[in-house]
């Protein structure tokens, strides 16, 4: 029996898995215990980008900007139509791309496309005059989606083969900095500026600061997307630039609300650890630029994209979906986390990063040690998942150490002025 109201979580869930045994497939070609799989790699990060990220942002967001401005909730008709839209363009997706078939797979492309601006649009509809302390998540809530429109639209152009300015490799890059930094970089942010004071029952440490930061990371983002579609470097220079202060300045505003709480738990060190990740990428590659006279190697590419996904956006996934389904069924977040699954996901993460670093007898063997530690972290937040999905919040089976608080009392806590 379900036990979710809410069938994007259903379907993050189950994608979860399957990206689970899309990871133990990797390990397992990559120790020659399989043939090489036709797309595993483009299944892998995929299932985790659209299968579950998506999922979670498309049957969450709408949801939360109405509460926040004390509008009507989506109408269930939207959720349904938005729901059958996203996933059945996303299988189409699954069967086209390994198998080559460009046609079918931008048919899926359009699908999701069409369903984020359903979502999009029941976002922005809602949207009254809010309180000034809304309005810098509220502006990252919309701004996200803008950006996946724009991803979409430029894994459209590879798909059908248009020009652009800074050429195929060009539109890639673009593709991956609007999905990755601008969509789920500033949905993220504005999920943390929301929930991290209600975790650690404290205000934002720097409130003054959020306004500035959304700003950074927004028009950051723009740079990071706009600079390799014109092929324009100085401005990917400056979008790097203006991104990484913001994410600098968001990283010190919530630990330093994390300190103030003095309730340090696995799921908030997750938190701060995958922006660790998400920032290394742009750190190695220039360093590497300098220091050898060349561009990253594929080796490094590759360990990048590994670390990136596995290090920032599994670890944000994992702190975020079993609370948010179990908030959803009684409104307790519970169990909040294991440190096992802290280490082993940061770990395994760092191992695909060293593989890129050795000889390559000893990456092959680096590269399984990674995935396999990453599968051990995946594995008991994957099993929660799934529980709570399946399982009667009331039965016994599910009866969980009540870890985190629902969120502060109105007389515990001062709230937060984040800004225009």
């Amino acid at each position: 029996m379900l036990a979710t109201r809410n069938p994007f979580y259903l379907m993050a869930g189950l994608y979860l898995l399957v990206d689970a045994l899309a990871v133990a497939a990797m390990a397992l070609v990559t120790a020659d215990i399989l043939p090489s799989i036709a797309g595993l790699s483009w299944l892998r990060v995929h299932l985790l980008t659209i299968g579950v990220v998506t999922q979670v942002i498309l049957g969450m967001l709408p949801g939360i900007a109405a509460a926040k401005l004390g509008a009507k909730a989506p109408d269930p008709r939207l959720t349904q139509i938005t729901w059958l839209l996203v996933n059945t363009s996303f299988v189409l997706l699954l069967v086209s791309m390994p198998a080559g078939m460009t046609k079918l797979a931008a048919v899926g492309a359009t699908g999701i496309l069409v369903a984020t601006a359903l979502m999009l649009g029941a976002v922005i509809q809602s949207r009254t005059r809010p309180a000034t302390e809304r309005r810098a998540s509220l502006r990252l809530y919309i701004a996200g989606p803008i950006f996946f429109l724009v991803g979409i639209m430029m894994a459209l152009s590879m798909l059908l083969g248009w020009s652009s300015p800074g050429g195929y490799f060009g539109v890639i890059e673009a593709h991956v900095h609007a999905n990755v930094w601008g969509f789920l970089g500033l949905v993220v942010a504005g999920f943390l500026f929301d929930r991290i004071p209600a975790r650690t029952g404290q205000p934002l440490r720097y409130s003054r600061l959020v306004p500035v930061t959304s700003w950074l990371l927004i028009i950051g983002a723009a740079g990071l997307v706009a600079g390799p579609w014109l092929a324009i470097n100085p401005m990917l220079l400056v979008g790097i630039v203006l991104y990484m202060t913001g994410t600098g300045m968001l990283i010190v505003n919530l630990a330093a609300t994390m300190r103030a709480g003095k309730r340090w738990t696995p799921n908030l060190a997750h938190v701060l650890l995958a922006y660790i990740w998400m920032v290394v990428p742009a750190i190695i590659a220039p360093a590497y630029l300098l220091m050898t006279g060349k561009l990253p190697t594929n080796e490094i590419e590759t360990s990048a994209i590994a670390g990136l996904v596995a290090g920032w956006i599994l670890q944000i996934v994992i702190s975020a979906l079993p609370s948010r389904i179990g908030e959803e069924q009684d409104g307790a977040g519970r169990r909040d986390g294991w440190w096992f699954s802290v280490a082993m996901l940061n770990l395994g993460p760092l191992a695909l990063w060293a593989a890129a670093f050795v000889g390559e007898a000893t990456a092959g063997s680096l590269t399984v040690l990674g995935y396999v530690l990453i599968l051990a972290g995946w594995l008991p937040p994957l099993l929660l998942v799934l529980k709570r999905l399946f399982t009667d919040p009331g039965s016994p089976t599910d009866q969980g150490q009540h870890i985190t608080d629902p969120g502060p009392s109105p007389t515990r806590v001062r709230q937060p002025v984040l800004g225009r």
